[in-house]
């Protein structure tokens, strides 16, 4: 499945239930050299600070949460390109799930950010910073579990 690009966020679906979605999306976010600064689960999060209950909101998922989300050298090329550079470390990118299905989604910085007149470093970083982005959410949306296969048998090699 390939990710669903609108004017302001690329978003990928995967098949599987939040719980085993989102450390996947962890790893895949980590291979590609991004680090997870924090996560924000915000249905406990407005019960606590709202005393909202999360099940009478109504929405179709049953977890939500905010993964905040940044590129140490992504952030350095952004300073070292324009003083408002730091603008594009951290960002967000959101993870709405219940047993069956989980979605995340991300700003598109590309379509929504690119100055078109700005530095052309920034204009460098947003555009490296999508299409890694778009391949972190296309990996998430294609994973597959592997089966384990009980009829393969390995044989040992003998180095000399």
């Amino acid at each position: 499945m390939t990710p669903i690009v609108k004017g302001f966020s690329i978003s990928a679906q995967r098949e599987t239930g939040y719980q085993e979605a989102i450390p996947h999306l962890c790893d895949e976010l980590k291979r590609h050299g991004f680090e997870i600064l924090s996560e924000l689960r915000l249905g406990p999060a407005l019960e606590d600070r709202l005393g909202l209950s999360w099940v009478h909101l109504g929405l179709p998922w049953q977890s939500y949460t905010v993964l905040v989300v940044w590129s140490p050298l992504d952030a350095c090329q952004a300073v070292v390109s324009d003083r408002d550079g730091g603008l594009l470390a951290p960002f967000n990118i959101c993870v709405a799930g219940n047993s069956t299905c989980t979605v995340a989604a991300v700003i598109n910085y590309y379509s929504a950010l690119i100055p078109r007149d700005g530095p052309i470093g920034i204009r460098l970083v947003i555009r490296n910073l999508t299409r890694r982005i778009y391949e972190v959410l296309q990996e998430f949306a294609n994973y597959e579990e592997s089966a384990v296969r009980n009829d393969v048998e390995v044989a040992e090699v003998r180095m000399f």
